[in-house]
């Protein structure tokens, strides 16, 4: 079986990210059996300087866009997100949250071989539910959900561990010139930008596994 491995730079308060994450998944579906694919989410800070207790959603995206760019930027995703069979719930988050703590569970997710369950639960909570998954409470069910051990997730998320190991992936992405996200590179060779349909992606896979 052919193997392609996948750098996925994303934030979960992004909502294209959400968006290329549900269809990235679809095109390694397509493939199953065909391609296996090993997909390494690199957490990307699309906020970094997003005060911890995070800031109000609403006041922050009229401050920087006019009502109709909000419009057409709404449409454009729940278009994307219909495509992509996804639900998505643009009003429900209030705040946008400072997510690093996330990305480090999401870090911790993986070395215990569930990141993407908790990929996917992360980006349901906050786009479909609106819950604020800045706040640890909310990361550790997020985490117990998935079969990981919330009084350990709640214990290190206590700590500074692995924070600066989130920051150096966020500069190293910077270093290789992303600016913004989703970015999906394929064997390291070949970059998707943006959110796309799974046909795009599956074109991408194909040619890095021929």
């Amino acid at each position: 079986m052919r193997r392609v491995t996948i750098d996925f730079f994303a934030d979960i308060s992004c909502p294209w990210c959400h968006v290329g994450w549900a269809s990235l998944k679809q095109a390694a579906a397509q493939r199953q059996g065909q391609i296996a694919t090993q997909v390494a989410w690199r957490g990307f800070l699309l906020s970094p300087d997003t005060p911890p207790e995070g800031v109000g959603r609403r006041a922050y995206l009229t401050s920087k866009f006019a009502p109709e760019q909000l419009a057409a930027a709404h449409k454009a995703l729940n278009e994307a997100a219909a495509a992509a069979g996804l639900e998505l719930h643009l009003d429900a988050p209030k705040r946008i949250p400072n997510t690093i703590d996330a990305h480090r569970v999401i870090h911790w997710a993986s070395g215990q071989g569930v990141a993407e369950p908790v990929i996917d639960a992360l980006f349901a909570a906050y786009w479909i539910e609106g819950r604020d998954i800045s706040m640890h409470g909310e990361l550790t069910r997020i985490a117990e959900s998935v079969g990981m051990d919330p009084q350990e997730v709640a214990a290190q998320l206590a700590t500074d561990e692995d924070r600066a190991e989130i920051l150096n992936i966020h500069a190293a992405a910077q270093g290789i010139g992303v600016t913004g996200v989703p970015v999906a590179i394929f064997d390291r060779r070949i970059p998707v930008m943006g959110a796309q349909g799974a046909d795009v992606y599956l074109r991408a896979l194909d040619t890095a596994a021929a």
